[in-house]
């Protein structure tokens, strides 16, 4: 299994890759329910105040990427955490202003460009795994520098999803 490290953009195949425990690091909004989606704000602020550049400066654990991460789901207000992030070693130091998460390790599936997260979960069932929720209740938008400056298809998910996934059992 490789790392999550060989992970490479215009790669067009659903992969399971380990994820060894690590820190996101980056911004943070409350996002879903009456608050609505609050994410394409958040990427814009982050843009426009410069902190994509802090980011990118960080030692990444996938190269040439930033996140769009979700956690923390409230189901009495059917809302989340929206991170613009970066997925860095765990114990990283975090610049000033910026927020972070530690998480343990985990598998992880990386979805095709363009899917939603629905179709990356079911893909991983012929692979012999399912959704790790449990353990790691998180999931991701994949954003790969190469593959933002020159998409390989036009699509309204121009992304991968990263979704934490253990093998299945037979109980």
């Amino acid at each position: 299994m490789q790392p999550v490290s060989e992970i490479r953009p215009f790669e067009e195949s659903l992969e399971i890759y380990r994820l060894p425990a690590f820190r996101i690091i980056g911004i943070e909004a409350r996002s879903g329910g009456k608050l609505g989606n609050t994410a394409p704000a958040l990427w814009d602020s982050v843009f426009k105040s410069g902190k994509d550049k802090v980011l990118r400066a960080l030692s990444s654990l996938i190269p040439e990427s930033l996140m769009g991460w979700t956690c923390e789901y409230d189901p009495a207000t059917d809302t989340f955490i929206y991170m613009v992030c970066a997925i860095t070693p765990a114990g990283t130091e975090v610049p000033e202003g910026l927020i972070f998460r530690d998480w343990p390790e985990t598998l992880c599936a990386k979805g095709l460009f363009g899917e939603d997260v629905g179709q990356t979960c079911e893909r991983i069932k012929p692979l012999g795994y399912t959704v790790n929720w449990d353990a790691s209740p998180w999931n991701a938008e994949l954003y790969l520098d190469a593959e933002e400056a020159n998409p390989p298809k036009q699509c309204d998910t121009p992304w991968h999803w990263l979704v934490p996934v253990k093998p299945c059992t037979d109980e």
